[in-house]
């Protein structure tokens, strides 16, 4: 139990290491603008520093895939069928992430590519998985579990990441120069429930009952 519970601490320190990868790549990069830019710019094919920061992103990666797989180990073990289910499709999404930044990162040659086709639709999924997994969780643990503390914070989690995505097509479609800053809204909420989630495991540790609140 207590290497489980270091496998759950790493759920905190994923989003350091993603906090500092998108701080430093910010900094390092000449002319980069958090607002109008995509987080992906930052680790893209040809971009200075993108090795550093790919470095980071990948601890970030690590991190989360073990936090989700130990998780889903923890939910088959004690929680219904819907929190089993979106901790599988949150295990997904960190299987998919490796994919998406590590195998097929944005390129910066040209914004219609196949390598960039194929990074937006991992991307993509990774949106629709997350959601999916969000809501599925809020669910669950509000009516099934009765741990009704990580119930609405996932449901508020899953509320503002849905409409921070639907945000980001309307401005796609009005041409508003923000794009970077909505993905970061979207990005940071779901950083804030993998935080809070590790932090309320972590601070349990072993005795967590199903009855259990902040």
């Amino acid at each position: 139990m207590k290497l489980q519970n270091k496998f759950i601490f790493l759920g905190m320190l994923d989003v350091l290491f993603f906090v500092l990868h998108d701080f430093l790549g910010c900094i390092l990069i000449k002319g980069y603008n958090p607002i109008t830019s995509y987080i992906s710019v930052l680790t893209a094919d040809g971009t200075p520093h993108s090795g550093f920061l790919r470095t980071l992103i990948q601890l970030y990666q690590f991190c989360f895939l073990v936090f989700s797989a130990t998780l889903c180990y923890k939910a088959f073990k004690e929680y219904s069928l819907y929190t089993k289910i979106g901790f599988v499709l949150l295990f997904l999404v960190a299987c998919v992430s490796i994919f998406t930044f590590g195998v097929f990162p944005m390129t910066m040659e040209s914004s219609i590519n196949p390598q960039n086709i194929l990074h937006l639709l991992l991307i993509l999924s990774i949106i629709i998985l997350t959601n999916l997994s969000l809501f599925l969780l809020a669910f669950g643990y509000w009516k099934k579990e009765r741990i009704l503390s990580l119930g609405k914070m996932t449901f508020t989690v899953a509320i503002i990441f849905l409409l921070s995505n639907l945000f980001h097509l309307t401005a796609i479609a009005l041409h508003w120069n923000v794009l970077g800053l909505i993905q970061r809204v979207s990005a940071y909420s779901f950083l804030t429930f993998t935080f809070l989630l590790s932090y309320f495991y972590v601070k349990r540790q072993t005795h967590f009952t199903p009855s259990s609140n902040f």
